[in-house]
């Protein structure tokens, strides 16, 4: 789960696509028309209540989000949208319909949220990528926007900026319709995942690996602990665990053992003299000066910095083994 800044003015900019004054595809004029359609029903105070907070509710960052889920359940509306078995009822699919997340999904203002984003990678797992991509004349998002609160229990919330997660198809599958909290679970906005944990291959298996290299490979042991800062903060604790259950991301990275091995070979290999020598031979033969970040990006094959972990998939699991292999 790689940490995603907030952006005011992109929220601003995005909530107001959505508010354009005697546009057809307006919220507040839809919410109108089933107004106007239905004057005496028992859901026009929540209609209302949607309708004078649809600018906050598409804007707001995640811990107000959560704030107006918990208005819904305090005044009454949440039990007014769901069956006995948590399902959107008649009421729910209608403000499913209003808000229309697939009609959102399918055109221009979607691909502007993407490309404002400027993600390459799945922000859950880190292990695939999510592109935009030109087609045909045609612009293509190669990834799915989940909902951290799920459309399905929180149909109002399915246009929220800070709730369209770019993930990849797998992650989204994975991720379960259960409501979801912030203070049990890790959200992207609010959380760092390089902050609380890192991968690590364990100093066993890798001296089992050295062995013979060509065939113990697929004897690496590669884990995702919380930090030392973090051990006995059980709430911490709990997070991670919970992202590791829903996304079972240390099964996924069990598929790149590969990339270890290379990785702590080029450890073994990339000392400062290595490193130099890489420095002047750009210097002498190419006249080209290589940044640290650059020596970095070169020899691990990804990005290193923090700053960059959403621009190429592995890159944060690479960034901690790295670092652990003494070649960053």
């Amino acid at each position: 789960m790689i940490k995603i800044k907030t952006n005011k003015t992109k929220a601003n900019d995005f909530a107001k696509s959505f508010l354009k004054p005697g546009a057809k595809f307006a919220l507040t004029t839809k919410i109108d028309n089933w107004l106007a359609a239905n004057p005496g029903h028992r859901g026009r105070g929540m209609f209302n209540y949607i309708k004078n907070n649809i600018e906050h509710i598409l804007k707001a960052e995640p811990k107000e989000l959560e704030k107006i889920i918990q208005e819904f359940l305090k005044k009454g509306y949440q039990k007014k949208i769901l069956t006995k078995k948590g399902k959107l009822n008649k009421l729910g699919k209608e403000i499913e319909i209003i808000f229309n997340y697939k009609g959102f999904r399918e055109s221009k203002r979607a691909i502007l949220l993407a490309q404002s984003l400027k993600i390459k990678s799945c922000t859950y797992c880190n292990s695939q990528y999510s592109l935009t991509v030109e087609h045909n004349g045609k612009t293509k998002l190669l990834f799915h926007l989940d909902h951290f609160f799920p459309k399905s229990t929180y149909p109002y919330l399915s246009l929220s900026y800070y709730n369209l997660i770019p993930c990849c198809a797998s992650c989204n599958m994975s991720k379960s319709n259960k409501p979801y909290q912030i203070k049990e679970n890790i959200h992207p906005y609010i959380d760092s995942l390089d902050e609380i944990a890192k991968y690590e291959a364990t100093y066993k298996s890798l001296a089992l690996f050295l062995l013979d290299i060509n065939k113990n490979e697929n004897d690496i042991e590669l884990q995702l602990n919380v930090r030392k800062k973090f051990l006995g903060d059980l709430k911490t604790e709990n997070k991670l665990n919970n992202y590791k259950n829903e996304f079972k991301v240390e099964t996924q990275y069990q598929q790149f053992k590969d990339v270890v091995g290379e990785t702590y070979l080029k450890g073994l290999y990339y000392n400062n003299y290595r490193k130099k020598e890489l420095t002047d031979f750009f210097k002498k033969k190419k006249g080209i000066s290589l940044t640290q970040e650059m020596i970095h990006r070169f020899i691990v094959g990804n990005y290193t910095e923090n700053k960059d972990l959403l621009k190429r998939p592995l890159a944060k699991m690479m960034k901690d083994i790295s670092e652990d292999f003494k070649l960053i």
